[in-house]
């Protein structure tokens, strides 16, 4: 199985920044990106290969189609890939990290920007430990 991070933001500096991070951090070397739910959505039902695992760093404050409306679609997928989010955004409302609980694709909530030690905790999840092995 092969792991694919996917960062969803519509801010392109954002996407810069969190790529560089997760180069350096060694969490992802070749890190692709969505501007939207919707575009995430669409990389995601490609299904180029069943071999493929998804880690989603997912915005949530987005145009077209917003990180909960992302998770929904998501949700009502049939036969989806393996999908592991970890919400990413300026929010630091407390009823926001408790509605990303809800979802079961959802394995961590961490505030904009990523930082190292947001990485290396994203190495230890329960989730993911396998592939940084």
């Amino acid at each position: 199985m092969k792991l694919q991070t996917l960062i969803v933001d519509d801010s392109d500096i954002v996407i810069f920044l969190h790529t560089e991070i997760l180069s350096y951090s060694k969490l992802a070397n070749n890190p692709i990106s969505a501007l939207n739910g919707q575009e995430a959505l669409d990389v995601i039902t490609k299904k180029e290969s069943e071999d493929i695992e998804y880690l989603v760093l997912l915005d949530i404050n987005m145009p077209v189609m917003d990180g909960w409306q992302f998770l929904d679609s998501l949700c009502k997928l049939q036969n989806p890939p393996k999908v592991n989010v970890v919400i990413v955004t300026s929010s630091i409302d407390t009823i926001d990290k408790r509605k990303a609980a809800k979802y079961p694709q959802v394995i961590g909530f961490f505030e904009k920007p990523l930082t190292q030690e947001n990485c290396l905790q994203m190495k230890q999840f329960d989730a993911l430990k396998s592939y940084f092995i």
